[in-house]
């Protein structure tokens, strides 16, 4: 069992060495950026502020779209309803017309005959 134990730890030593290391691509040139590309990474030329600025438009597209009214908004037509007069109903107490319907004297009177 010794033995075993032996060969194990010097094999396992033995390979610890060998493992290669990465180095994360550390030695590439820098490409040769044309048109648009050239533009931009004259202005921003490390990737994240490349992302932050393609971030950041779509940021401000976004924004604009939502602010934007999805159509115009038509106001509604108003209908004024015409004041009953002697002749017509009794409106409701809780009509806006009562309050003219009672200013007229026989109209006050026909509503105080009709809670008789």
């Amino acid at each position: 069992m010794n033995s075993l134990r032996t060969t194990i730890a010097r094999t396992s030593s033995r390979v610890a060495h060998k493992i290669q290391k990465r180095q994360m691509g550390a030695g590439a040139a820098q490409p040769q950026w044309t048109g648009i590309d050239k533009v931009i990474r004259d202005r921003f030329p490390e990737d994240y502020q490349v992302a932050g600025l393609i971030i950041g438009g779509y940021a401000t597209l976004f924004t604009l779209v939502s602010l934007k009214p999805s159509k115009a908004k038509e106001e509604p037509v108003v209908v004024s309803k015409p004041a009953a007069d002697v002749v017509g109903a009794i409106p409701s107490v809780e009509d806006e017309s009562f309050a003219d319907f009672i200013e007229n004297e026989g109209n006050l009177q026909k509503w105080i005959d009709s809670a008789e």
